[in-house]
């Protein structure tokens, strides 16, 4: 198969620490002392001391900065591994880096003294001052030895999941999931593992020549397994089979994956193993604030309730009526309802079962009986049938996700403004990514009968493909994800979705999205704004 068209994106910070690589040596035992790794672990990710109080630094001779703002890992990245800022190159300081003597520039190996040094005064071992961005910190011994503790294992070794000779990867499908959808999905998965695995397999047996640091390495090839984790039953029991399948067989990362529901169970499972999540095909991404280790295309029906919740802000209105059944939808609504309630917008439910047709006659007698109302309706294109006259005056708002984005063909007539909130590529708008996708499942006799979900995977497996190659023989997830915030031209691949970014501690890719008038029953694309809510 063609290399991956991201390939070559994260070269700079790879190159950095295999230079580092050909110079270190083992990590040197810090201290005779039993300072906390903890506390370090929290000092370089967050800034925060023991006390539970901020880190004070000095930054650019003069000027103050609070450890929350500049923690170690805002600039060296999760994994210590180092990172590529512009023309800066900030230097690895995981332990079997710091601790060891380095050619790159010249020094002798950190100890604890040396490290409160370069700590405090901005100095290395040799004397050298280091670069006025590197903040001045006020550290107390203990805090130096509790970090320096906690760099000593810090990207130590591979994380779980990997080897020298495979790298396992799981993709998680909920029961939820029709068959043929998941089918499709897990049909591009293993045609690209499958592929790639085949025509890298000889890759270890070539030999390296040149005489840069990365040529003088050997090559290692580690073939990926991918397993698939299906769960069933309620979310309350996908934790417990989570943690089942991860006891059996660890994985280094999640590819892809499949929900129809809430992917917050999978989410929190990520978080709490600290296991890379890339991308799933979800509408409910459900994610904490927080929460660092799962990649998502957007925020699904939450944006979608973002730009409705927007629309109403700048033109607001009584009380709003949401039509929504008691599965997916029941989410969206409850996500937009506690948006309008901080607004002081009053919200009616008008919620039925799913198998049974939309209560139009309720819908009609609400808008009917109230005169300054809107109605947000959650429902699917195939609902839409019961709605055979027009609703009375008042705003209508629809969900391009549960329309599944099909903007051809008439929503409804309505006697006042309609919209639909969509956070994807407006329909005239060029999507090369897209066709790129198109050609690579055709020419492998792939059907194309979910495009979206199908497209996503493949993204998925672009992705894992760009950062696995330049992670080489630091198989350490923090670092993965350390190269994909450096590897911004990676969103350029998306097909179907708006306008995507990717940067550090970017978590979605696209961030925003259209709201699109509806004229003569049919959405119309032409002129509308990018709206960031």
């Amino acid at each position: 198969m063609p290399a991956s068209p991201g390939r070559g994106l994260l070269h700079p910070l790879a190159a950095l620490v295999l230079v580092f690589a050909v110079i270190g040596l083992e990590a040197a035992p810090v201290t005779d002392d039993e300072p906390d790794p903890g506390a370090g672990r929290r000092i370089y990710r967050e800034g925060i001391r023991p006390s539970g109080e901020p880190l004070t630094a000095i930054v650019v001779g003069d000027v103050p900065v609070l450890g929350t703002q500049f923690s170690c890992q805002n600039c060296h990245g999760r994994s210590g591994m180092g990172a590529a800022e512009g023309r800066y190159l900030v230097p690895a300081i995981a332990g079997r880096f710091l601790f060891a003597p380095s050619s790159q520039p010249g020094r002798p190996a950190y100890d604890v003294e040396s490290l409160a040094r370069a700590l405090r005064e901005g100095r290395n071992p040799t004397g050298r001052t280091l670069d006025p961005l590197m903040p001045r910190f006020r550290f107390s011994d203990d805090e130096v030895a509790a970090l320096a503790a906690y760099l000593a294992g810090l990207s130590a070794g591979p994380s779980p999941g990997a080897d020298d000779k495979v790298i396992r990867l799981a993709t998680v499908v909920t029961d939820d999931v029709s068959p043929d959808v998941r089918d499709a999905v897990l049909e591009v998965l293993k045609t690209y593992v499958d592929e790639k695995n085949r025509q890298t397999r000889l890759e270890s047996q070539r030999p390296d020549r040149g005489s840069t640091p990365a040529s003088q390495l050997p090559t290692t090839y580690r073939e990926w397994v991918l397993d698939v984790w299906r769960l069933s039953g309620a979310e309350a029991d996908w934790t417990g089979q989570l943690e089942q399948r991860y006891r059996n067989a660890p994985v280094f990362a999640l590819l892809g994956g499949l929900s129809g529901g809430s992917w917050g169970p999978i989410g929190r499972f990520c978080e709490r193993h600290e296991i890379p999540c890339l991308f799933p095909s979800t509408d409910l991404p459900d994610a904490g604030e927080s929460d660092f280790y799962t990649l998502y295309f957007s925020r699904g029906l939450e944006l979608e309730a973002d730009l409705i919740a927007n629309d109403l802000a700048a033109h607001p209105v009584g009380t709003v009526i949401q039509v929504y059944c008691a599965t997916t939808p029941a989410r969206a609504a409850a996500a937009l309802r506690s948006r309008l309630l901080r607004k002081n917008i009053t919200v009616q439910d008008l919620e039925y079962a799913c198998e049974e047709p939309l209560p139009v006659a309720d819908l009609v007698s609400r808008l009917t009986a109230i005169t300054d109302a809107a109605a947000v309706l959650w429902v699917r294109r195939d609902q839409l049938a019961a709605l055979d006259h027009p609703l009375p005056a008042g705003r209508i708002y629809f969900s391009s996700t549960l329309l599944e984005r099909d903007l051809n063909g008439s929503l409804l007539k309505a006697s006042g403004p309609a919209f639909v909130a969509h956070p994807y590529r407006l329909s005239g708008d060029s999507d090369s990514a897209l066709r790129r996708f198109i050609v690579w499942a055709r020419t492998r006799g792939i059907e194309i009968s979910h495009p979206r979900q199908q497209a996503e995977a493949f993204f998925a497996c672009l992705v894992a493909n760009d950062v696995l190659s330049h992670l080489r023989r630091y198989l350490v997830r923090d670092y993965a994800f350390d190269m994909l915030d450096h590897a911004q031209g990676l969103a350029a691949y998306l097909p179907i979705h708006a306008r995507p970014t990717l940067g550090p501690r970017q978590r979605f890719l696209t961030k925003g999205g259209y709201l699109l008038p509806v004229k003569n029953g049919i959405p119309d694309t032409h002129g509308v704004a990018w709206i960031l809510p």
